[in-house]
């Protein structure tokens, strides 16, 4: 397969949010609740839009946990966010090899474009596909139906690359084969589950895939 384009997922892929994350639900929960949310509980919806999580963990006020993750994660998202090695120089390298690249994350694109910013990537992306232009989201294929139509590209010539089972489902769906990164946070058997045509253990991995390492 000549791979053309490639998806991205973001946070747990390309930059490390977890710690970011992690803060963020326990200080809301902890404001609003008096005690905060376990570390598995948090990571259990790692992948899937936030209103999801408050709608399972606080039904009674969906509306105000949000806004109070949100202040929160906002005035602390440079300080809480790092990077992964060798990723930055990997997206360079594949941008001049010409690959056509999307960002597919089920954060709101105004905070996906403020992370790649603080890593130098975001020249590097056609198009950043967030939360609020879906209708439906990770699972559900039509994110990455929605990256495939920005770049132009056929689902046949394109790769997902997550750290999720939510990006790995999404992508199959819309008959994008998958690449699971080693570096994910979650459950290293909840992603095999679904069957990665790929396994990243480094961004090299994802270069020699793409070829670029043998020109």
């Amino acid at each position: 397969m000549k791979i053309k384009g490639i998806l991205f997922d973001l946070d747990g892929t390309l930059i490390d949010t977890s710690n970011l994350i992690v803060r963020s639900f326990q200080h809301t929960f902890a404001q609003h609740y008096g005690q905060p949310l376990t570390p598995p509980e948090i990571y259990a919806f790692f992948g899937k839009p936030l209103k999801d999580a408050m709608e399972y963990y606080g039904p009674d006020k969906v509306e105000a946990l949000i806004t109070t993750y949100r202040e929160f994660n906002l005035a602390h998202h440079d300080q809480l966010t790092t990077g992964f090695a060798g990723i930055a120089e990997a997206i360079h390298k594949l941008y001049n090899a010409g690959l056509l690249m999307a960002i597919v994350t089920s954060k709101t694109k105004a905070t996906a474009i403020r992370g790649l910013r603080l890593f130098d990537m975001a020249k590097y992306f056609s198009v950043v596909i967030g939360h609020e232009e879906c209708r439906r989201h990770k699972p559900d294929p039509e994110p990455v139906q929605l990256a495939l139509a920005h770049i132009k590209q056929a689902p046949a010539e394109c790769l997902m690359v997550g750290d999720s089972p939510f990006d790995l489902a999404s992508a199959r769906a819309a008959g994008v084969k998958t690449a699971a990164v080693r570096w994910t946070r979650l459950d290293w058997q909840d992603l095999l589950a679904e069957k990665p045509d790929y396994v990243l253990n480094t961004m090299e991995d994802l270069l020699d895939i793409c070829g670029i390492n043998n020109e």
